[in-house]
């Protein structure tokens, strides 16, 4: 039974800036799929309506839900996800050469979508549980692992943007569930060279460069770097061996950078292996769009002209030349924002970043307020999810970030992802509400 008090202690304020970012993301889906010849719409705006409803059927039964049941069955959650995407990558719809939708009927699901807020879940739930002890550099490796778990399903699909987002999730969840600060420098040290390898053995094999300079082609050999890797980590062992004995602080200054070093290593030729080529080059045009204008670089160069040309007040809606005549790509979810630039301009995208921001603000002022810690981090969890989408999906918009088929939250067209955001809503208003329980 939903209680009067309940009502007035809902966060209106996110409420109804969901609600003008949603009607926005209409009229952007509605403008990006126009026919400026045949003046007709391909209707899909139709569809983000229909979802949007749905979804925010879904943010009212879990605002009025006690969000400590989540705190429950976390680990039951977070297994089912883990079921349904495990399910979806080997049986499911193939789109663009991604098997990651599910065929329900009359609607299809992405689960990876899903996936994140089961993850932000159990991970809450586990560092309030691990509270006092999240300082030890081994228990970060439960959170890691059930991290990695759906990260390599969903890599599998291969789906490597989507992928790639529960990594800084991650961080986020371990810098505010206390973990040290060096650790996690450490991890980002040892992601950076996993990256930065394969990246420079793309590059130079892309451009011709193999086989000239003796260094730098060493790394192509995977048997070498394994051995290198296994040389450094019984360093690091026995460094650390020795340091657990003698407790002399230089000890310390071996075994964590052997240790980096090894494992940063070891995970490149992971990397190099199993990521496909053209992911690894679209982090490249990234950098450089001009390796491959025609290519992989034909989507960044194409929206960073739709962005530009807005100017600062844009050309008007339905007047986007880039998006009306066909030359963005993606439109309708990556790109969204460029429709926006280019017809809102400059003005436009202000206003749009601006509701986005009071959607982070407002998730990190629960978090601040929260009662108890498994809130806190539930509504961190929450806010980093929004915050990585919408700095990636704008950064790769304008080019500053490379393209990894993210959609911008509650604007992009995209059923699952936006029914995800208003239930993830729910749970921020939610916990909101009771902090004025006692």
């Amino acid at each position: 039974m939903i209680r009067k008090d309940e009502i007035y202690r809902i966060d209106y304020v996110l409420v109804f800036t969901v609600m003008i970012l949603v009607l926005i993301g209409v009229l952007m889906i509605y403008s990006a799929g126009f026919d400026p010849i045949e003046k007709i719409n391909k209707g899909l705006y139709k569809k983000q309506i229909l979802w949007f409803v749905f979804g925010f059927v879904l943010m009212l039964a879990v605002t009025f839900m006690n969000y400590k049941i989540l705190s429950e069955y976390s680990l039951q959650i977070y297994i089912g996800f883990l079921l349904i995407l495990l399910f979806t990558s080997l049986f499911g719809k193939t789109v663009r050469n991604t098997r990651a939708w599910l065929n329900l009927g009359l609607f299809v699901i992405q689960p990876s979508e899903f996936m994140k807020l089961g993850l932000v879940i159990l991970l809450a739930k586990y560092l309030e549980f691990r509270e006092r002890d999240i300082k030890n550099f081994k228990e970060l490796l439960i959170p890691t692992v059930l991290t990695l778990v759906p990260v390599l399903i969903i890599l599998n699909q291969p789906d490597f943007g989507t992928a790639m987002i529960f990594i800084p999730i991650l961080f986020t969840l371990l810098f505010v569930g206390g973990a040290d600060v060096s650790h996690l420098v450490s991890i980002i040290g040892i992601a950076a060279i996993a990256l930065v390898v394969p990246m420079v053995i793309t590059y130079r094999e892309w451009i011709g460069q193999e086989g000239s300079n003796i260094i730098l082609d060493f790394f192509r050999d995977s048997t070498l770097l394994y051995i290198v890797s296994g040389s450094l980590m019984f360093i690091a062992v026995t460094s650390y061996t020795l340091h657990f004995f003698y407790i002399k602080k230089y000890y310390r200054k071996i075994y964590i950078p052997s240790t980096v070093f090894s494992l940063g290593l070891f995970f490149s030729v992971i990397i190099h292996k199993y990521l496909k080529v053209y992911q690894k080059r679209r982090i490249l045009v990234f950098l450089n769009p001009d390796l491959d204008p025609h290519g992989s670089g034909y989507n960044i160069i194409q929206s960073k002209i739709a962005a530009g040309s807005g100017g600062f007040f844009g050309k008007g809606f339905l007047n986007g030349s880039q998006s009306q005549l066909g030359f963005l790509p993606e439109k309708t979810s990556d790109f969204i924002f460029s429709v926006v630039a280019e017809e809102w301009g400059f003005i436009g995208s202000i206003v749009i970043i601006a509701l986005l921001s009071v959607i982070m603000f407002r998730g990190i002022q629960i978090a601040l307020e929260s009662k108890d810690k498994f809130g806190a981090l539930l509504a961190s969890g929450i806010s980093s999810i929004f915050f990585y989408h919408i700095i990636i999906n704008i950064g790769m918009a304008i080019g500053v970030m490379p393209v990894t088929g993210l959609p911008l939250s509650f604007i992009s067209y995209g059923g699952s992802n936006l029914i995800m955001s208003m239930i993830a809503i729910g749970i921020l208003i939610n916990i909101r509400m009771r902090k004025f329980v006692h």
